[in-house]
């Protein structure tokens, strides 16, 4: 039995193939003869992971080559279309992997979504659950591709750079916080607490205010949240105490 990993790629900001000099052109993601804007599934050995969607004979390893040839699909490919998926989260308590992605914006949004096996989830032809450069109102993404389960736009003093995620163990905390996910944004002191597990029902509430900004990276060990601050570099525990 393979150990699996999986690895968060970002699409590198300017095009590989130098056809647009603009991040929000970058077609990279799009391109499946590379890794880049990609989750790839990865066995300890550095291998693409068996049940991987692209396995056929027009598939190859772009570990070793880079860029690959056009018509050719990356064996390492898990999901495909984001910009910058900068922190993946996994549900400790879920029977199978359940993981989410917090995916980095470029003009309008930040957004979560689900790792789902060969999900496109459209950048750069969308961000958020927009198209790009839409903010309201936008209709769903076509069926090849997958919409956030949340997102958040950039305003006026906003937060626009998501970064740490973590889910909420079963029993560390009481029932009140049960299936929430907790996520951070580097240019926010804020933790929030997202619940509900579609994109119609998913709400988020201030979890912790007023910390400093830096925020990039949410962890729990045992009973307790741990975050890491690189603006401060300092490492930063959240305890429950149960009040009598």
């Amino acid at each position: 039995m393979h150990t699996r990993c999986h690895v968060g790629v970002g699409d590198g900001g300017r095009d590989y193939a130098q056809r647009t000099t603009t991040s929000q052109e970058n077609q990279a993601a799009r391109d499946h003869n590379v890794l880049l804007g990609k989750i790839l599934r990865l066995t300890k050995e550095g291998e693409p992971a068996p049940g991987n969607p692209y396995a056929g004979p027009n598939a190859v390893r772009c570990a070793t080559i880079g860029v690959a040839p056009r018509g050719t699909f990356c064996r390492e490919t898990y999901a495909w279309g984001l910009r910058n998926p900068w922190r993946l989260a996994f549900d400790s308590d879920a029977p199978d992997v359940r993981f989410y992605i917090n995916d980095v914006g470029e003009n309008a949004w930040e957004e979560i979504d689900v790792g789902k096996r060969g999900a496109d989830y459209g950048w750069p032809l969308r961000e958020g659950p927009c198209p790009i450069d839409g903010r309201v109102r936008c209709n769903p993404a076509k069926p090849s591709m997958t919409d956030p389960l949340f997102a958040y736009a950039h305003t006026a003093g906003s937060c626009p750079s998501i970064t740490g995620g973590a889910f909420i163990p079963r029993g560390a905390w009481p029932d009140e916080y049960a299936a929430g996910y907790l996520f951070s944004d580097f240019l926010c002191g804020t933790i929030w607490i997202l619940r509900g597990g579609t994109a119609e029902d998913a709400k988020r509430e201030p979890f912790a205010t007023g910390l400093s900004l830096g925020i990039v990276t949410l962890e729990f060990w045992a009973s307790d949240l741990y975050y890491v601050n690189y603006l401060k570099g300092e490492l930063r525990r959240i305890r429950h105490i149960n009040e009598r």
